[in-house]
């Protein structure tokens, strides 16, 4: 699915390479946004996007914003990384060194009023959960595609390429010989 066909996104930044460094990657926010919508709280879903064409979709509602979700992603080679980062991570650094260009776009909802269940009965709060979102998008994809982006392996019920999950091993392998 090209990028253009999704009206929901906001473009928040550019994947970069990121030379002499553990972690490969990077990201360049675009200079025109606020730094409030890059670190707002609310429940987010992410789209990785290459050469125009959506590879991944994800979402959250990690503290921090959008900043804080990516950090995941491009820190992936240090620490404990999860396989779906480390791979994602991988996958990133392959395309920019190849001269693809990687974007990261963003879409939230506005929170609404809920009443909540407590311990001792029930209150109003403002909620915007990022898993209805996140599985709508991939739904909308899914009915235009008949498959999930290509980076969402396990929704695929896809391995992870096999290099890529040897390098993930290895790391984790490395990691804990050195403790």
């Amino acid at each position: 699915m090209n990028i253009k066909d999704v009206k929901t996104a906001i473009k928040v930044g550019d994947f970069v390479p990121k030379e002499n460094h553990k972690n490969h990657i990077d990201i360049k926010y675009l200079p025109n946004l606020n730094n409030k919508i890059l670190t707002d709280n609310s429940a987010r879903v992410y789209l990785i996007v290459q050469d125009g064409i959506v590879k991944k979709i994800g979402g959250s509602a990690s503290k921090g914003g959008i900043k804080a979700t990516m950090i995941f992603y491009t820190s992936a080679m240090t620490g404990s990384p999860g396989a779906p980062r480390f791979v994602v991570h991988l996958l990133i650094e392959k395309a920019l060194r190849s001269k693809s260009k990687i974007e990261l776009f963003m879409i939230t909802s506005p929170k609404t009023l809920a009443k909540v269940s407590g311990l001792f009965g029930y209150k109003k709060v403002e909620i915007a959960s990022f898993k209805e979102m996140e599985n709508l998008c991939k739904s909308d994809y899914f009915s235009k595609e008949r498959k999930y982006p290509d980076w969402n392996f396990q929704e695929n019920h896809e391995p992870y390429p096999p290099e890529l999950a040897r390098k993930h091993n290895l790391y984790h392998q490395r990691r804990l010989k050195g403790r």
